[in-house]
């Protein structure tokens, strides 16, 4: 990590849960035994998969996040059948087995998502798209694993993470989508940070780090790019 977070709340408040149309309760198993909820949606005809990673689960972060379920709906509605997805909760969030483990766990636990989609759907691209925290862990995983070929970056909190270098690892399609008012990133990081990572930057006027009344501009910005439009 870059700077310390606040404190986080010693007791989070959660999201309310939201099923979309045609997901299904999905269990996951990471590496080193755990067990995590998702819900997948995941056609047989789907030539296209997205990972989805929400913010920090100290915070209140999960797979109920509002950017999350925004993101997931906008990618049915674009793509229908032909793209599946995928949202999970991390190690120690809700009814996943498991504790924070300070990003690296986390880490671990997108491979495990990525693998499960891969099982399902062999000959589908993927895609990872990571919200604030979930854009740290979900880069850093989809850097290692050969199956993705594209991820999006929602407000890249670049004052608390350190993004990786690309240069030993294998160069890939990367957007970033960022506010101009968000509290853990400016601007001028966010297009140095595009910059190091050869990703094109999208910068949404008025918003903070949390988007709120722009969710859906966020969606409308980064699905073309996820489904591989661009």
């Amino acid at each position: 990590m870059v700077s310390s977070l606040p404190p986080p709340p010693s007791s989070p408040e959660f999201p309310p849960a939201i099923m979309l149309a045609g997901e299904q309760a999905r269990v996951l198993r990471t590496t080193d035994g755990l067990a995590l909820e998702g819900l997948a949606r995941l056609p047989s005809t789907a030539s296209r998969a997205v990972v989805l990673c929400h913010p920090h689960p100290l915070y209140g972060g999960s797979m109920h996040n509002a950017i999350i379920v925004v993101i997931t709906r906008a990618l049915r509605e674009a793509g229908g059948d032909e793209v599946g997805t995928l949202r999970f909760n991390y190690r120690g969030v809700q009814g996943s087995e498991g504790r924070y483990d300070d990003g690296q766990g986390e880490e671990r636990d997108v491979l495990s998502a990525i693998d499960a989609v891969q099982r399902d759907l062999p000959e589908a691209r993927v895609s990872v798209l990571g919200y604030s925290f979930g854009s740290w862990v979900g880069l850093r995983a989809a850097i290692t694993h050969e199956a993705v070929d594209r991820v999006g970056l929602v407000a890249p909190a670049a004052r608390i993470f350190k993004y990786p270098e690309l240069a030993s690892h294998r160069a890939l399609p990367i957007e970033i989508v960022v506010g101009d008012h968000d509290q853990f990133v400016q601007v001028g990081d966010a297009r140095a940070l595009a910059e190091r990572l050869g990703a094109r930057i999208t910068v949404i006027h008025g918003a903070d780090h949390y988007f709120v009344k722009q969710r859906r501009v966020v969606a409308d910005a980064i699905v073309p790019f996820l489904l591989g439009a661009r």
